[in-house]
């Protein structure tokens, strides 16, 4: 498929989903906004996916990228037989880190190439969750080309992509100057010590729950996200509503209308 029929599949995410779990947040039996970032992610997942009954809102297979040039072959073999961190820090969330070595000799093909591996991933494996790191130096216009192709792929495929570092956020600007919507799809995972990289977040509107001084965006932060990411699905599919735990009905005196009129009074 090309990379003009990928755009015209894109579209926005369920904002009414991502308000209906935004909703379920306020209403757990804890402080409003208490868990933050864990609740955006939630509620902007419920939105990607289209679903926000705390028991339809599976946890989402998931697969760590790793994208770089020939010149990175050694590293990223080494990726593939499972010896780099980021092959450990992606198996504790059940996630398994792919090396992906671009071939192409023009951005054309290389976003081409990059949705092609990214559309062949996702069906093969059953992905609704992808982290995008990169060996390559972050000017390298065929990988973020590729990147860039595989990111709109995941958007139009309604797959999260969750970004690590300067090269996967610059990717994804140049995917969403492409097609607006796919801006729904992308999620910051950590802000990387690299030059630019809290501008690259900036540009994109986006906030990253992590920074860990890490030198780079080879995707160790997306791998430790993924951790994150799955607390704020734990939150929302097992902790009780007012409303569930009957709190409301038999300790009326702790509900906000009744906090309310007590600061009213006094």
């Amino acid at each position: 498929m090309h990379i003009e029929e990928i755009i015209q599949k894109i579209t926005p995410s369920d904002k009414n989903c991502a308000k209906l779990a935004q909703a379920r947040f306020d209403a757990l039996i804890k402080p409003v906004g208490s868990l933050a970032q864990l609740e955006q992610m939630t509620a902007r997942y419920a939105a990607v996916v289209g679903e926000y009954n705390k028991l339809d809102l599976e946890y989402p297979k998931r697969d760590l990228l790793v994208w770089c040039s020939l010149q990175e072959t050694a590293q990223a073999e080494k990726i593939m037989q499972v010896k780099c961190p980021v092959n450990v820090l992606a198996a504790e969330t059940g996630a398994k880190a792919v090396a992906l070595v671009v071939t192409s000799d023009n951005e054309a093909d290389a976003m081409e190439e990059g949705a092609a591996l990214v559309q062949e991933l996702v069906h093969e494996n059953g992905l609704g969750l992808i982290g995008f790191g990169c060996l390559a130096d972050a000017e390298d216009v065929l990988v973020r080309a590729a990147m860039t192709g595989g990111i709109l792929q995941a958007a139009s495929m309604r797959v999260a992509v969750m970004l690590d570092g300067v090269a996967a956020c610059k990717a994804a600007q140049a995917a969403v100057a492409l097609a607006p919507a796919a801006i729904d799809y992308c999620f910051a995972g950590h802000v990387s010590s690299e030059p630019g990289a809290e501008e690259a977040l900036k540009a994109l509107g986006l906030v990253a729950p992590l920074r860990l001084n890490i030198p780079d965006g080879a995707g160790e932060g997306a791998a430790l996200c993924f951790t994150l990411f799955n607390a704020g699905l734990k939150a929302y599919k097992e902790m009780e509503t007012f409303e569930e735990a009957g709190v409301h009905v038999e300790m009326k005196e702790f509900s906000l209308a009744e906090q309310v009129k007590k600061e009213q009074v006094q």
